[in-house]
C-alpha cells in the first residue's frame, strides 16, 4: 500500500481552501470516506475540519488508540459524540461563524439535521460536494500511477478469462474465479461509488439474454444476479455457444479504480453482433480523435450519438427504452462514478489528466449485449489508454 505523498495532500488542502474563501464557506467538514482519503490521506469515523486559512484538524471518533500512536501530517482531536465538535473547533479557532460546507449529496438527512438544528442552528450549511467533485476530476501523477496499477491487474485477469470460459460453466462460477484472481493480485475488495444506492460489487459477468437485463443501478449492463436482495450481476445461467459473454469488472488498488469490459464467445457470434462491433470500434476511433482538453462532453456525446443514429442503432444504444442510460463514459478515480461524465448536459469541459472509462455498448434483442470499455487518460495529444488488454472478441 502506497500512501499519497504528504506534499500532495497539503497541496489539495490548500487549493480547496482557496475555493472555500471564494465560496464564502468559513468551515468545511469533510466526512465521506473517499473525500477524507483524498484530502487527509486517511479514512476514519470522523471529519476533516478545514477553514479558508490555517491548518486543518482531523476529528476522530474511532479508531483512537491506533491513531494516537501514528504520526499524522496535521493535528488530530478525539471525540465520543459529535456534540463535542463545536467546542473542539472553537478551541483551535476554526469556524467561529459564517457558513459551513458539508457533502450534502451523500450526507444522511439525520446527520444534517443534527448539525443544522442542534450544533450550528444559527449558521447556514452549504453543499461542499460540487467543489470537491470538480477538484477531484483532475488526477495527479500519483493518482494516475495508482489507476495504472489497477488497470494492469485488470488486464491480466481479463486475459486469463479464456482459461475458465467454456459451455456449461455458469456466469457465477466465471465471476467468482475472476474476482478471486483480482483479490490475489491486490484488489482491495471494495469498489466505492458516490451515487445513493449505486451499489456495486466487482462488476457484471453476463451472457446472452442476461446481458440485456437492466438492473436498478444506473449502469448500461445489469443482469438479474441470483438473489432478490441484490438483483444485478452474474447469475446461475450457464454459458452457451454462440452467445456474447460480457465481462465488465472494476479493479481497485490502493483506493483507485480502473474499469474495463471485454467480450468472449464459445464458438462464433451471429452476424448482427459482428456488425454492431464494427460500429463500436468506429465510436472508439471517434472518441480517440475528439476527446481533447477544452471539448465539452455534451458536444462529444452528441457527435457519438449522431454516428449511432446514422447507423440506425439508436434504439439499441446503451440500453432499451426507458432503461437506457444517458451517458457513454464516466470518470474513475477513488470512486467508480466520478466526474466528468460524457453526457449531453455535463457542464465542465474536458481537461488534461482527467481519467474516463469509455463504454459504448449495444443491446441486441435475442442476442445480448455487445461492446467494450476502456479506461483512458485525457492528454493534450489525445487519449492514453490505461487498460491495454486486446480490445477484441475472444473466440473459444
Amino acid at each position: 500500500m502506497i500512501p499519497a505523498p504528504e506534499e500532495e495532500i497539503v497541496s489539495r488542502q490548500r487549493y480547496l481552501q482557496e475555493l472555500l474563501a471564494e465560496a464564502g464557506i468559513e468551515l468545511a467538514l469533510i466526512r465521506q470516506a473517499a473525500d477524507l482519503y483524498y484530502y487527509g490521506g486517511i479514512i476514519v469515523d470522523g471529519f476533516l475540519a478545514l477553514g479558508p486559512l490555517g491548518e486543518p484538524l482531523l476529528l476522530v471518533r474511532r479508531p483512537q488508540h491506533r491513531l494516537q500512536e501514528q504520526e499524522l501530517p496535521f493535528p488530530a482531536a478525539f471525540f465520543k459524540d459529535i456534540k463535542e465538535i463545536p467546542a473542539i473547533l472553537g478551541q483551535v479557532g476554526l469556524g467561529h461563524d459564517g457558513a459551513l460546507g458539508m457533502e450534502l449529496d451523500v450526507m444522511p438527512a439525520a446527520l444534517y439535521r443534527r448539525f443544522r438544528e442542534q450544533l450550528y442552528p444559527q449558521r447556514p450549511i452549504l453543499d461542499l460536494s460540487p467543489l470537491i467533485r470538480r477538484l477531484r476530476m483532475i488526477k495527479s501523477p500519483f493518482e494516475i500511477s495508482q489507476i495504472k496499477r489497477a488497470a494492469h491487474i485488470l488486464d491480466e485477469v481479463l486475459v486469463s478469462a479464456v482459461e475458465v470460459i467454456e459451455a456449461g460453466v455458469s456466469e457465477l462460477e466465471l465471476a467468482a474465479v475472476l474476482e478471486y484472481r483480482l483479490r490475489l493480485k491486490g484488489h482491495q475488495g471494495l469498489v466505492r461509488t458516490r451515487g445513493w444506492n449505486l451499489e456495486m460489487f466487482f462488476g457484471h459477468v453476463l451472457s446472452g439474454a442476461s446481458g440485456n437485463q437492466a438492473a436498478y443501478v444506473d449502469t448500461p449492463s445489469g443482469g438479474t444476479g441470483f438473489s432478490h436482495g441484490f438483483p444485478q450481476g452474474a447469475g446461475t445461467k450457464l454459458l452457451a455457444p454462440g452467445e456474447p459473454i460480457s465481462v465488465d469488472l472494476a479493479a481497485c488498488v490502493n483506493g483507485y479504480i480502473a474499469d474495463e469490459t471485454r467480450l468472449y464467445v464459445v464458438g462464433d457470434l451471429p452476424d448482427p453482433a459482428w456488425e454492431a462491433l464494427t460500429l463500436v470500434e468506429k465510436l472508439f476511433t471517434l472518441y480517440e480523435q475528439e476527446a481533447r482538453p477544452g471539448v465539452m462532453p455534451g458536444d462529444l456525446y452528441h457527435l457519438l450519438l449522431e454516428e449511432v443514429k446514422a447507423a440506425g442503432r439508436q434504439d439499441q444504444f446503451m440500453g432499451f427504452g426507458q432503461d437506457r442510460v444517458l451517458y457513454v463514459g464516466h470518470g474513475v478515480g477513488l470512486e467508480l462514478d466520478e466526474f466528468p461524465i460524457i453526457a449531453a448536459k455535463f457542464p465542465y469541459p474536458l481537461a488534461a489528466e482527467m481519467v474516463i472509462a469509455f463504454e459504448p455498448k449495444f443491446f441486441l434483442p435475442g442476442i445480448g449485449m455487445i461492446g467494450f470499455e476502456d479506461t483512458g487518460r485525457i492528454t493534450p495529444d489525445g487519449v492514453e489508454w490505461l487498460t491495454r488488454s486486446p480490445r477484441q472478441v475472444w473466440q473459444l
